[in-house]
């Protein structure tokens, strides 16, 4: 069970933009322990554009500082279709940390925990696409899950703003609900669903988008 519980604190989200990264499970890592965890992200309606999708991959390599402080480096790779003969691929590398706040016990019901990061971004695209740029993320958020071996139901709510290419910053909240399956103490399938809300930079209408993303992790 405590390798398990390793295990089911690995972020599903390795993406340049997107979904629960930071909470996937409430469950800390545990001082000292290491986890990794790869996955494939697919986001519809991208920019508001019923035609346009994106397809990203990505990693993560998480830490535990403590018993309930855990660090996570993050790199992904993102590519637009449905903009041919326009290209655009998107990259990131980021850092994330993430703190439990409240663990599922006889008289609390699930597990709390926040949780921060910040990633680089560096987009490289057709010049009618607005050509190349480089830009930055922050984000914020609160996630909860519940112990139902071999399956960790999770639910977070994360808060983010991008800036790339000198413009405003652009804003986003992604409600996401998903679950860790386990097949061994030490290994677990993610699968996820994101709704995405997005309000542009500049002030323009808001829309909502999805993401569906499934991953593999390992606990150290």
């Amino acid at each position: 069970m405590k390798k398990f519980l390793i295990l089911s604190l690995l972020v599903i989200v390795a993406a340049t933009v997107a979904s629960a990264e930071l909470l996937t499970t409430a469950n800390p890592i545990g001082q000292g322990k290491w986890a990794v965890l790869g996955a494939y992200l697919s986001d519809a309606n991208v920019g508001n554009a019923s035609a346009v999708s994106r397809a990203t991959i990505g990693g993560y390599a998480g830490y535990g500082i403590n018993d309930k402080l855990d660090v996570y480096l993050q790199a992904g790779s993102a590519n637009l279709s449905g903009v041919a003969p326009l290209t655009s691929t998107m990259t990131a590398i980021g850092l994330n940390v993430k703190y439990q706040i409240a663990a599922e016990s006889a008289s609390m019901p699930v597990s709390v925990a926040l949780g921060a990061g910040y990633k680089t971004l560096n987009i490289t695209q057709s010049a009618l696409l607005g050509g190349d740029m480089s830009g930055s993320q922050m984000l914020v958020g609160v996630g909860i899950s519940k112990m139902m071996v071999p399956f960790v139901p999770y639910g977070g709510l994360t808060y983010r703003t991008t800036a790339a290419g000198g413009a405003q910053q652009s804003t986003q909240i992604d409600l996401t609900v998903g679950s860790a399956i386990a097949w061994s103490t030490q290994g677990a399938v993610f699968v996820e669903y994101t709704l995405q809300q997005m309000t542009p930079a500049g002030g323009g209408a808001a829309y909502s988008s999805g993401q569906m993303a499934a991953g593999v992790g390992y606990a150290l």
